[in-house]
């Protein structure tokens, strides 16, 4: 009922979808992505120190109760995040690593791991901050001590708002990229 040689010479003539990843590449970039994974984990707790040292003293430091609660939940809100972050996308150790049954297969899940952790970087990275951030830039803004007429301490707050919102727009679009990256890889790692 069927050719066979028309069966072979029409599989072995279908187009090339990209070179298969060798298990010597997945030998070399495992390691490698839990090693970028490490060292941006580290700035991000290294800038949490930081964010918690600065905020944790303006909450202790400033007279109106208003900046310190802001301040207050700058901390509360990156103390979560520093949560999240080890819970969600900490690097593998390099006994989880040895201990895996299949490299490839673990590759693949870390690589699926660490694009939910992005893809969902909205809810437990940015927004935690926005209680904080809302506070404070209110407290700066509408402070009995600021003497400024009501146009000029809107502006302050309106102003403060853009600025944090195109920040936090940045961040939400250099995670996009980094899931279509990790998409990418994840599919190679299946063709």
């Amino acid at each position: 009922m069927f050719d066979d040689a028309k069966l072979r010479a029409l599989w072995a003539g279908q187009p090339a979808h990209g070179a298969a990843i060798t298990l010597d590449d997945v030998k070399t970039k495992a390691p490698a992505f839990q090693s970028a994974i490490r060292r941006r984990n580290i700035t991000e707790y290294a800038a949490s120190v930081l964010v918690i040292g600065v905020f944790g003293a303006m909450a202790i430091l400033f007279p109106e109760p208003i900046l310190q609660a802001g301040a207050a939940l700058v901390v509360a809100g990156t103390l979560y995040v520093v949560w999240q972050l080890w819970r969600q996308a900490r690097s593998a150790s390099s006994g989880e690593i040895d201990a895996a049954v299949s490299l490839l297969d673990f590759h693949r899940a870390e690589l699926a791991r660490q694009r939910a952790a992005l893809a969902t970087v909205w809810s437990w990275y940015l927004l935690p901050f926005a209680p904080g951030i809302l506070v404070f830039l209110a407290g700066v803004a509408f402070t009995p001590a600021n003497p400024a007429p009501l146009p000029a301490k809107l502006v302050v707050f309106f102003g403060g708002l853009i600025i944090v919102g195109a920040m936090f727009a940045a961040v939400g679009w250099l995670n996009t990229r980094a899931v279509r990256q990790l998409d990418a890889e994840i599919a190679a790692l299946e063709a």
